[in-house]
């Protein structure tokens, strides 16, 4: 039997298309269960940025393991982080306009912390990871050209690598899908941990 066959009710605990479509491309089985956990600015509120990010992941999935805590619940968080300043998801265009401005001719860095969890078998494990990210000068008439387009607000930063935010971008070091929402490897390797649990 194939270790995807193992993982039994997988649940998705996200709003993001991207990750839904990633995951998805795996041939593995699961649903996905939204929740709103509400203003998640709050939990950068003196915290290292490293381990709000784990949290707040943790956070996504925590309802929906109360809910269906016989099944592993899969949840994930992306920020862009510049020079220590968080960009989240933009509460409107204004907002974007200003995040790409301060993308522009910079490097920043994309994490993305996934945390799956199964409270029957009190399994609940999590990783941060990386991806650096080098945008070329992007002069105001491209940004505003974009943000007539794009659909920036679900999106940290106010870019998608996968749309027209890829135009933006010189190079990348690190896993593109995590610049996306869900570094798919490391997932299917934390997918595999969990089944390993549960022969």
């Amino acid at each position: 039997m194939s270790w995807k066959q193992n993982i039994n009710g997988l649940i998705l605990a996200s709003k993001s298309p991207r990750r839904k479509e990633i995951l998805l491309g795996t041939g593995i089985d699961f649903i996905v269960e939204t929740v709103d956990i509400g203003d998640e600015y709050r939990f950068f509120e003196n915290k290292e940025i490293k381990n709000a990010i784990i949290l707040l992941a943790k956070e996504k999935g925590k309802f929906v393991c109360e809910k269906y805590p016989d099944v592993p619940v899969l949840s994930a968080d992306t920020v862009v982080v510049l020079n220590k300043n968080v960009l989240g998801k933009p509460k409107n265009a204004a907002d974007a306009n200003m995040m790409l401005k301060m993308l522009s001719g910079r490097k920043h860095s994309v994490y993305t912390a996934v945390n799956l969890a199964c409270k029957k078998i009190n399994f609940n494990e999590n990783f941060l990871q990386k991806t650096d990210v080098w945008f070329r000068r992007i002069d105001d008439n491209e940004i505003e050209e974009y943000l007539k387009k794009a659909n920036f607000s679900d999106k940290a930063g106010g870019y998608g690598i996968q749309e027209d935010g890829k135009y933006f971008i010189e190079k990348i070091n690190g896993d593109y899908s995590n610049v996306m929402g869900l570094p798919i490897c490391t997932t299917i390797n934390l997918l595999k941990k969990y089944t390993a649990r549960i022969k």
